[in-house]
């Protein structure tokens, strides 16, 4: 990978700044979650097994959307949910970057089958008042991966039940900053019902 164009280098370098934040802020554990940004005829995606607070410009992964990952100098896996992000950025031309959280007051918020009011939220104003949710799919299926991609082609921010988040943006910033207001919304949403309750 010693080739890279500086460009190129800033934007994975960008990615791995935000895994680095999504780590801190509890979005994700050590080895959670996943990003990717488009770049060319494919994307260049976070690496499986590898602690993502870490992550060197040299840990990506290169896919291809017609033929699949591209084999790193240093032979590590792309992420397990590979196919989610190429079947998304297949389907979504405007979209550059993808960011997958587990996001844990969000998860909690809709398995008690509720869920945020993002026309209530003056940050919620990206989400244009939308929010997709998945049903509970196995990880790294192909079945999950269609399925995100059509609730993303719906609202560009989906629950995947009892799993997390996927938030599809311009840029991979614009998706951590949606990631956290989603979270930041699914923790007053449960604190308001809390307090329905004395």
């Amino acid at each position: 990978m010693g080739n890279l164009g500086e460009d190129l280098k800033r934007l994975l370098s960008d990615v791995a700044e935000v895994m680095r934040l999504a780590y801190e802020k509890g979005l994700i554990n050590v080895l959670g979650g996943n990003a990717s940004v488009r770049w060319g005829n494919g994307f260049w995606i976070t690496p499986s097994q590898v602690p993502k607070y870490r992550l060197r410009v040299e840990d990506f992964i290169y896919v291809d959307l017609n033929e699949g990952p591209k084999p790193g100098s240093e032979s590590k896996e792309p992420s397990m949910e590979w196919r989610m992000h190429r079947e998304v950025y297949a389907a979504l031309s405007d979209v550059n970057a993808i960011l997958h959280t587990h996001n844990p007051y969000t998860i909690a918020l809709y398995s008690m089958g509720l869920s945020v009011k993002p026309t209530e939220f003056v940050e919620a104003f990206p989400f244009r008042g939308c929010v997709s949710v998945v049903p509970k799919l196995p990880a790294g299926s192909l079945e999950l991966a269609n399925a995100v991609t059509e609730a993303l082609v719906k609202c560009r921010v989906a629950v995947l039940l009892g799993h997390g988040v996927v938030v599809a943006a311009n840029n991979i910033f614009k998706a951590l900053d949606l990631a956290e207001s989603l979270e930041n919304m699914a923790r007053i949403e449960l604190l308001r019902n809390m307090m329905k309750r004395f």
